[in-house]
């Protein structure tokens, strides 16, 4: 499987950057700088950087749901800017609170400007969101910019959950699978759904959206909790294999091994119950959680849910064109072989 970046979000990049920088220009100078660096526009020093391309993931999904509704890619405009602002926010927060010390294979914001001064941009981030969409030339404008709010306290519930999960040996897969809803679902939830309820207004056609977004919030969680225990630092930003073991991470093929029972998962609670791991511990503990049975499982739920987001869209009434670059995004979820 590749994860070759379908046309629509190239486009949709195209399109958002220069209205997202816009957007970005109105913030204070500090909190400016922090974002411009943030974002990959500009190094620690100010100078412009040739930045590298963005997969606009979830702007793309926001203009592709504008769509689906008869709109045009226009109308989901603020829609997509709002939610890379909410994507942002939830990255300059949730690196200061895991620790991450690299994003795009550099260091992250709060190592270079600290943490006070990445905070109080990212919240920044999240105000211009909902100061973009209240100013969105929609009849729909408070319906969105609900969804955005409920989006922001689901996503905020889900870090709660990570960061009350980190080193416990007894979190459920019931519990990890809320999380996993919480973080990164609802985000890709809303970016499914805002450009069509700009349009429209809460519908049937909205709620089904937001359901394949779930979909392939999960599977896209599902990947990225794959990688972050067998994935290449290429692959991750700079991160080393193992690394959300070393970090205590309950991600979910941790958690499905630990719960699985048997020598495998036996070895895997005692070696993760005496951190830190070092890097042939790490290794070890990544053998132990596939041998367990996590690695499966976490790659065939990611299947699973891309097969019912593709279900969802195909009963609607869509634009090929709008069918076949939700199902390209969907399908981004899907695992790659990272052995």
């Amino acid at each position: 499987m590749t994860t070759t970046v379908p046309d629509v979000l190239r486009d949709a990049g195209a399109l958002v950057v220069p209205r997202l920088r816009e957007a970005i220009a109105t913030l204070s100078v500090e909190n400016q700088q922090v974002v411009d660096y943030h974002m990959g526009y500009r190094d620690a020093a100010g100078q412009p950087v040739q930045r590298r391309g963005s997969k606009s993931v979830r702007p793309g999904l926001a203009l592709l749901s504008a769509q689906a509704v008869g709109g045009t890619e226009q109308d989901g405009l603020p829609g997509a800017v709002a939610v890379e602002c909410l994507h942002n926010y939830a990255f300059l927060h949730d690196d200061v609170m895991d620790g991450d010390r690299m994003r795009r294979q550099r260091e992250t914001a709060w190592v270079v400007f600290g943490q006070s001064r990445a905070l109080n941009a990212g919240t920044g981030m999240l105000v211009l969101g909902m100061q973009t969409l209240l100013a969105a030339p929609s009849a729909h404008r408070e319906a969105a910019s609900r969804l955005y709010a409920d989006t922001c306290q689901t996503m905020m519930t889900g870090q709660g959950m990570d960061i009350e999960f980190e080193h416990r040996l007894d979190v459920t897969v019931a519990e990890s699978m809320a999380m996993t809803r919480g973080k990164t679902a609802a985000l890709l939830s809303c970016a499914t759904t805002i450009g069509a309820v700009l349009v429209t207004g809460e519908t049937d056609v909205t709620r089904a959206l937001h359901e394949f977004g779930t979909e392939v919030g999960v599977a896209f969680q599902a990947r990225d909790d794959v990688l972050g225990i067998w994935g290449r630092p290429e692959q991750t930003g700079g991160r080393p294999p193992g690394f959300d073991l070393v970090a205590g991470k309950g991600t979910l093929p941790a958690v499905v091994a630990l719960q699985a029972g048997g020598p495998a998962s036996d070895e895997l609670r005692a070696l993760l119950s005496a951190p830190p791991l070092d890097q042939d511990r790490a290794a070890r503990a990544a053998e132990l959680v596939d041998r367990a049975g996590g690695r499966q499982w976490t790659e065939d739920l990611a299947r699973r849910c891309v097969a019912t987001a593709e279900e969802i869209v195909a009963g609607l009434e869509l634009d090929d064109s709008v069918r076949d670059g939700m199902i390209a995004v969907a399908r981004m979820g899907l695992p790659d072989d990272v052995r």
